[in-house]
């Protein structure tokens, strides 16, 4: 069984470490049921560094095809370390990783950040990530290991407003995934909702210093025209827990009140039909505050929704 299961992990990506064009590389761990994928997603913001990472961990079970689960980190990458070139996730995606193997998802963790040198605070520099994971899933749905009519999209914090822009008219028919979920966004500058063909599930906790307002409006806005869902978990902050304060930091939450949508013409516009732009967005929605705690007693409840949204589909 062993041998066999090598076999499955090494002829994952066609046997080879590099593919022609050098557009992407992998290591196989098979002994962790592991490939980590190095794999080219240009960003304009980081001219030359166009590599980014992913750890794909596969269930241990034989002869099937998986569903696959994508995830998109936050601006903290304080989970688990990748096997190989150093990458990292957050903490949601080191649980999600136990509990989808337990579920029988392949889950693949992407690292956004990969030699780009960015910190937590350097919010208006992060990189377009939905584009990473829309060629990851372009990439792993081409192997015969992966049901691509069930791939998955999840991120936290900056990757659920990554998985979020899958809303905007640019990807509404991007034909990767079958169903989002976006664990803890911001919402406050999104895409005006163009009509999508995937299911969306929105997931806040109540204290969050991302006031749940914000999304609540957002997702009323979404309705009108695609599938989505709204999840509150009572006395939850941020990170899923409890009992914590706002402190300072960065934080994208000054607009919660009255969001900013983005339509396809490039017009900026607040819900309430004001018109603003970019720079101005920038001064008003960026704040001082920062969540508390990071005890994440409801971190494991957050993560339970979105498998059970996806096992649904």
């Amino acid at each position: 069984m062993k041998k066999i299961l090598i076999i499955i992990l090494l002829s994952f990506f066609y046997n080879g470490t590099t593919n022609a064009d050098n557009s992407y590389e992998t290591k196989n761990f098979e002994e962790k049921n592991i490939v980590v994928l190095k794999f080219k997603v240009p960003d304009k913001k980081f001219p030359n560094r166009d590599y980014v990472l992913a750890q794909i961990h596969f269930p241990k079970i034989l002869n099937t095809k998986f569903p696959l689960i994508i995830h998109q980190h936050g601006s903290t990458r304080d989970g688990i370390k990748f096997e190989e070139w150093g990458g990292r996730t957050d903490e949601w995606g080191k649980r999600l990783v136990d509990e989808g193997l337990d579920r029988g998802y392949a889950v693949a963790i992407i690292d956004a950040f990969y030699d780009r040198d960015l910190k937590p605070g350097d919010k208006l520099k992060f990189p377009r990530a939905v584009n990473i994971a829309l060629k990851l899933g372009k990439i792993l749905s081409d192997s015969e290991k992966i049901d691509k009519s069930k791939i998955f999209y999840t991120g936290f914090s900056y990757g659920a407003e990554q998985v979020l822009n899958l809303q905007g008219g640019w990807y509404s028919n991007q034909g990767v995934f079958k169903a989002v979920v976006a664990a803890e966004p911001g919402c406050n500058v999104k895409p005006a909702p163009a009509l999508s063909n995937f299911s969306t599930l929105i997931i806040k906790g109540s204290k969050s210093h991302y006031y749940p307002i914000a999304c609540r409006s957002y997702f009323e806005v979404i309705k009108k025209i695609n599938k989505v869902e709204y999840a509150l978990i009572p006395e939850a902050d941020h990170y899923f827990s409890l009992n914590s304060k706002i402190g300072k930091g960065k934080a994208f939450n000054g607009c919660s009140d009255n969001i900013i949508l983005i339509y396809p013409d490039g017009t900026w516009k607040h819900l309430d039909g004001t018109l603003t732009n970019q720079k101005e967005a920038r001064k008003k929605c960026m704040t001082n505050e920062a969540g508390g705690g990071k005890a994440r007693e409801k971190l494991d409840e957050a993560i339970n929704m979105a498998l059970s949204f996806f096992d649904k589909h």
